[in-house]
Formats: C-alpha cells, sequence, structure tokens
C-alpha cells in the first residue's frame, strides 16, 4: 500500500521531503555505508534541496548523487537538472557529495550508455521522484515504449514530447527497484496524477507504475484532493 503524507501546503510538503530524505540518506550509510539517491529535476524540488543542502543533520561523504533523468544540454543551461539541483542545494553538498554528472556532450545514446555502465548493478537507497501534469516521471512518459525497457539501466530518448527532446533517464526497473520511492507533488494541477498512484497502475500515468509498500507520496492538499479514502 503506498503510503500517503498529506500537509497543508508546498512549504509544508517540501520540508517533510527535505527531513525525511535526511533520515533515509543517513540510514543508508550508517547500514551500507553509503546511499545511493536518484534525484528529480523540474521546479517542485526546488525548495526541497534548499532545505536539504542547509540541514546540519547530515554528513555528506557517502551520499552518492544521481541524476534520475538529465538533459542533453550543457551543465550551464538553464533547462540542465544538474545545474539547477548545484545552484539550490549550496556549496557544501556540491564540495562534499559524490556526483555522478551525466556526460551530455556525448549526445543522448552516449551519454545513456556511459551513464548504465557507470550505474553498473547498483541499487538505489532512495529514488527522488517529480511529477508532470500529465503523470510522466523522470523521463518517462504516458504510453512509452520506453516503458517496456528492461534490458539496461539506463536510457536515451530522442524526441521527449517534452522540450528539450533529447534527454537520457534511469529506466524502470532501476526505479521500480529503488528501497524507497519518494515522491514529492505540490499543486491543483497534479491531483489527477496523485489519484491514480494511490489507485493503481497504468501506462497513461507512468508514475503510478511505481506504488507500493516501498513508496512514499508526500503532497500538499491540493495535490491530494482528489484522494477521498485518505480520511
Amino acid at each position: 500500500m503506498t503510503d500517503l503524507r498529506v500537509y497543508a501546503d508546498a512549504e509544508a510538503a517540501s520540508a517533510e521531503t527535505a527531513a525525511l530524505l535526511v533520515g533515509l540518506l543517513a540510514e543508508a550509510k550508517a547500514q551500507r555505508g553509503a546511499a545511493h539517491v536518484a534525484l528529480a529535476g523540474g521546479g517542485t524540488p526546488k525548495r526541497t534541496y534548499e532545505l536539504l543542502g542547509a540541514s546540519p543533520r547530515l554528513e555528506w561523504a557517502g551520499v552518492e548523487l544521481w541524476m534520475g533523468d538529465e538533459r542533453i544540454v550543457p551543465d550551464d543551461d538553464p533547462e540542465s537538472n544538474l545545474g539547477m539541483i548545484r545552484a539550490m542545494i549550496g556549496p557544501r553538498v556540491v564540495e562534499e557529495a559524490t556526483w555522478h554528472r551525466v556526460r551530455t556532450e556525448l549526445g543522448a545514446e552516449g551519454a545513456a550508455q556511459a551513464y548504465g555502465r557507470e550505474w553498473g548493478d547498483r541499487v538505489l537507497d532512495v529514488a527522488f521522484q517529480g511529477v508532470g501534469p500529465d503523470g510522466h516521471t523522470a523521463s518517462l512518459f504516458p504510453d512509452d515504449p520506453l516503458l517496456d525497457v528492461d534490458d539496461r539501466p539506463v536510457a536515451a530518448i530522442l524526441d521527449s514530447p517534452k522540450p528539450p527532446p533529447e534527454r537520457i533517464t534511469f529506466t524502470r526497473p532501476v526505479i521500480g527497484a529503488a528501497r524507497t520511492i519518494l515522491f514529492l507533488v505540490t499543486g491543483e494541477g497534479k491531483a489527477a496524477v496523485v489519484k491514480q498512484i494511490m489507485e493503481g497502475p497504468t501506462r497513461s500515468m507512468p508514475s503510478s507504475l511505481f506504488g507500493g509498500e516501498r513508496t512514499i507520496v508526500i503532497a500538499d492538499e491540493a495535490a491530494a484532493s482528489l484522494v477521498d479514502e485518505r480520511g
């Protein structure tokens, strides 16, 4: 059963997400000596990254940061997930954590192959996921054949329905195998997505494919407004 946790507004949801990430990463380090987390792009997690970087409770040495997906643009491009995350999370984390950068200069296919080799056969401790209003997560889009890819950990996208068109993404098996899948969802425009995650999987909303007992959805009241059974 997916664990839905509802907070009054986006700020409260972001703060809870940051606190939960601190705890999950510290626990992974204590149990296994390192913590591997896939980070989400987009606008929703920006505040969480600010709060996470400012937290004094986590030592970042031993934390391995992976991009759950990345756009094939330079690191200083406004569309770069890596660039956004580093700007939000602050210099201490930039210096102390281990960053696994996507080699975007290789193009989508080359970057996907290189990132897949770097990933190897690891297991994520946390897959930190955002969602789009269409239900996509990472760069897994509705009804895309990429949802069926199970023979490689990272795949290239050459014609994304959302710009920029070229991207790489962790595939469904990598995200699905994470010890914790953590969604942060805010805003009324994503209420149908939260409802579908709680109701069950459908390819038309890829984020719903990752519901289950290892999944936590943190939402504000607006994003959870269509989930009647939560109360």
